[in-house]
């Protein structure tokens, strides 16, 4: 995964507000570039399969919404 997207992440797992956007089906581009994060759709679904394949795994906050039924047809969550 590219060092934005690792950021990103971190981001998002440090931050209620951007946890409750994510939930509510934000678009993790237009979101991640809100939030000072540039990277793109392909770049996203790339570091997604790349997370999903490594030993690293989820955090709770990604395996919570990934079981609450969204689809992951937008990335990390």
């Amino acid at each position: 995964m590219n060092e934005t997207l690792t950021k990103f992440r971190q981001a998002v797992a440090d931050s209620t507000d951007l946890q409750e956007k994510v939930k509510a089906g934000a678009d993790l581009v237009a979101l991640g570039k809100e939030s000072g994060f540039e990277f793109t759709q392909e770049e996203l679904e790339t570091g997604w399969e790349e997370l999903q394949e490594s030993e690293e795994g989820l955090t709770d906050f990604e395996l919570d919404v990934v079981s609450g039924g969204r689809v992951v047809s937008n990335g990390l969550c």
